[in-house]
């Protein structure tokens, strides 16, 4: 019995599948495909699960006319946001999106108010999305951004917390929901972040400990953690905090912050041989290689699809031109966005493979060019991230090595006033006595092996020699 229901389900599927197809083809057959042929179309498509083929026409679609979309196109554009992502469409002026009163378009245009710095507009258009709608708990994540842009950190503090509760509540009912894990982490940190901007270290400190350690962000926020225990003034706790990153499983962060802080904390305790060697090592390694990433950068900076491809090549081989390259394009890899972006492209690419099994027709070759347009587009974007990401990575070379400079005079000054200053110089290095600890911390020895359940809780036991 069941199997012959199992049957019929699978028939009336094909052929609602079939009727959409070819209710999408036969409105692309009439004379003249005007725009409300074209709506139609992406109607059909959409229904049929053809997303990214509708994607080009759904865009050319919000650009041929000034009035509002209705409801049935209006839901089409949803359904095509939700798998394919916001990327596409945030490049269309607000004129033409704002034809749209979907709850993924208000999201779109806050995104595009945020970037452009109109922080009271792009709020405005969050606040104005349902409470019942999928991106509603993004939406408060990014209210929440703002905020804390703004430094209303009250305000800020208190929608984060409504973010982490409203993923938490969603998570029940469907608690595989990757995408909602990591909003539920980010509020929580957000949480944290506006803490520690408003300077409540001791709650943000708490606070950061609620991420569990099988969070996927876990591992960013452990130099986060690191800053506020440097302003809290526990430097030992600061040193152990750093130290995790030398564990294998994080190879693939990259972070120059990480040894600058590294060092400012060893000149914060007067330990300035331990700060020179940070930054010896720190310009040995990383001073010619910064040099070839730059003019790497100059070189190709003006096509986006020369990065997309270096990624395809660095995924395939695991390697690149140069090892400081390869560690940026290490940390790319596992980026959320580029994750996403990448799911997006296969997910068209298996779109693609499903219609080349329709028979051949006008139609047909359109909708192929439709995704091929797509697919390109989409190359382009990703291209565009990594450019974008490895330009930021630079930056952040830049800023470390002034900051190495900065923490290489100020210790050279500082060792030769103590020098002079005729200080004894009694060194103990390790001491119970200097651990500090709160509620949700405890102690145990570090054997000299890195082992997941102690990430993240090393501290140092130096004693200051200031």
């Amino acid at each position: 019995m069941f199997t012959k229901f199992l049957a019929i389900f699978t028939f009336i599927f094909s052929f609602n599948s079939i009727a959409s197809w070819n209710g999408a083809k036969s409105e692309f057959d009439k004379k003249g495909f005007t725009a409300r042929q074209q709506r139609n179309v992406i109607i059909e498509l959409v229904k049929d699960g053809y997303v990214f083929s509708a994607l080009p026409w759904m865009k050319e679609y919000l650009t041929t006319d000034s009035r509002n979309l209705d409801r049935r196109i209006d839901s089409a554009l949803s359904l095509i946001i939700s798998r394919a992502g916001t990327k596409q469409f945030e490049t269309l002026p607000l004129r033409f999106l704002n034809r749209s009163k979907s709850d993924n378009i208000r999201f779109i245009i806050a995104k595009k108010y945020l970037r452009d710095g109109a922080n009271n507009k792009a709020i405005t258009y969050l606040e104005n999305i349902s409470s019942s709608h999928e991106i509603y708990p993004y939406a408060l994540n990014m209210q929440g951004a703002i905020l804390s842009i703004m430094k209303d950190h009250k305000k800020s503090a208190s929608i984060f917390e409504k973010c982490a509760d409203v993923s938490r509540s969603r998570l029940s009912s469907d608690p595989k929901n990757t995408k909602l894990m990591l909003n539920r982490d980010y509020c929580i940190i957000g949480k944290a972040r506006t803490n520690f901007a408003a300077g409540n270290y001791d709650k943000s400190d708490l606070l950061y400990l609620d991420i569990p350690k099988s969070s996927r962000v876990w591992p960013e926020i452990l130099v986060e953690e690191a800053w506020n225990s440097y302003y809290q003034k526990n430097y030992n706790r600061t040193l152990g905090k750093l130290v995790s990153y030398k564990a294998p499983v994080f190879d693939y962060i990259f972070n120059p912050e990480l040894e600058v802080l590294n060092a400012l904390t060893y000149m914060k305790m007067c330990l300035y041989g331990d700060a020179k060697k940070v930054i010896d090592d720190f310009y040995s390694k990383n001073f010619d290689q910064t040099r070839k990433v730059r003019r790497y950068l100059n070189r190709h900076k003006s096509d986006p699809g020369h990065f997309f491809n270096t990624m395809v090549r660095f995924e395939r081989k695991g390697d690149s031109d140069y090892s400081l390259l390869t560690d940026m394009l290490r940390g790319i890899e596992r980026d959320e966005v580029y994750v996403d972006l990448k799911k997006q492209m296969v997910a068209a690419v298996n779109e693609y493979n499903k219609i080349k099994g329709n028979r051949n027709s006008r139609f047909k070759r359109e909708v192929v060019s439709n995704i091929q347009e797509y697919l390109n587009s989409q190359k382009r974007i990703i291209g565009a991230y990594i450019k974008g990401r490895l330009i930021s990575n630079y930056a952040m070379m830049y800023r470390a090595f002034e900051g190495m400079s900065y923490i290489k005079l100020e210790s050279l000054a500082q060792k030769k006033a103590k020098l002079y200053s005729f200080e004894e110089n009694n060194r103990a290095r390790g001491d119970i006595r200097y651990i500090e600890r709160n509620e949700k911390q405890y102690f145990w020895d570090f054997n000299g092996e890195f082992w997941a359940d102690e990430l993240g809780d090393y501290v140092f036991a130096l004693k200051s020699e200031c």
